[in-house]
């Protein structure tokens, strides 16, 4: 039986992008391939590694990962990927995982009651692909026919994934690749972090769909999203459609930008997605 590494799993509603008040089961996964450090930073003056948040935090009394605080400076998932948290994301068999996740579901409801499943992380196209087969045929899962990945958009999607959505008998009736390509404000490198080629193998499982929300403070990011969605075009990737959405781990963090990233959605017609988790719940883990 094969294994998959997450920090959590949970029951909540969609908080982002094409499918935000949507009912979801969130699974997250632990491992990501970039740190975001820049987010809620200046520019050009990030504080050093071994000072961000996430890596000043006292783990005495922390259990699981619900423990942890809001981090406002950097990725607000740092747990999901960071080595100073990784024991606290266990290493499950497939099975177990999706026994959990059918029990998160409350009453009558199942997974073909327009219950999505969510895959996030970190980067959940890291390194489970082969096991997601596993994991998805699981009879817990059986129902299902609504799945997201939300993934950065750097990790190619492998032939195994590829094989197995195209399969007849794979049960999904949408496959939904939410992906937010990271900007310079990340303090990511755009030529790793906005590749065509990623997309393209998204765009090879059948009954999919790719939309794209980039988080943005103001006009020089928004010339860098333009300059990534002609990369894409050029490139032949379909895609379903454009979110912009304000950058802010906190509700104090989105008001400073969410005004303006809603009159650049206006202007330019992209469309808007909130974050509805952090205006219900305060962006906590588990929610």
């Amino acid at each position: 039986m094969a294994k998959i590494r997450y920090s959590e799993y949970f029951y909540s509603v969609q908080g982002e992008g094409k499918w935000v008040g949507t009912p979801t089961v969130f699974f997250r996964t632990f491992g990501c391939n970039l740190t975001c450090a820049g987010f809620g930073q200046p520019r050009d003056n990030h504080i050093p590694e071994e000072e961000m948040p996430h890596m000043l935090v006292d783990l005495t009394n922390i259990k699981s990962v619900e423990d942890l605080p809001v981090v406002e400076i950097g990725c607000d998932s740092s747990a999901s990927w960071s080595k100073k948290y990784k024991h606290l994301s266990p290493f499950a068999e497939t099975n177990e995982i999706a026994s959990n996740l059918g029990d998160l579901l409350t009453g009558n409801l199942s997974f073909e009651d327009n219950v999505h499943l969510c895959m996030t992380g970190g980067e959940p196209l890291l390194g489970w692909q082969k096991a997601y087969v596993e994991l998805f045929q699981q009879p817990e899962l059986v129902n299902l026919e609504h799945l997201t990945f939300e993934t950065n958009g750097s990790k190619m999607v492998q032939q195994v994934l590829i094989d197995y959505f195209n399969n007849t008998n794979a049960m999904f009736t949408e496959v939904t690749w939410m992906v937010s390509p990271k900007l310079s404000l990340t303090g990511e490198d755009q030529n790793v972090t906005i590749d065509p080629e990623c997309l393209l193998s998204m765009n090879k499982v059948l009954n999919s769909n790719i939309n794209l929300k980039f988080v943005v403070r103001d006009e020089i990011d928004l010339a860098e999203v333009e300059a990534a969605l002609a990369a894409y075009e050029e490139a032949g990737v379909e895609i379903e459609d454009v979110f912009l959405m304000p950058e802010g781990a906190t509700l104090e963090g989105q008001e400073l930008t969410e005004k303006n990233v809603a009159e650049l959605c206006m202007r330019e017609g992209y469309k808007f997605s909130p974050r509805l988790h952090i205006n219900l719940f305060g962006n906590s883990w588990g929610t």
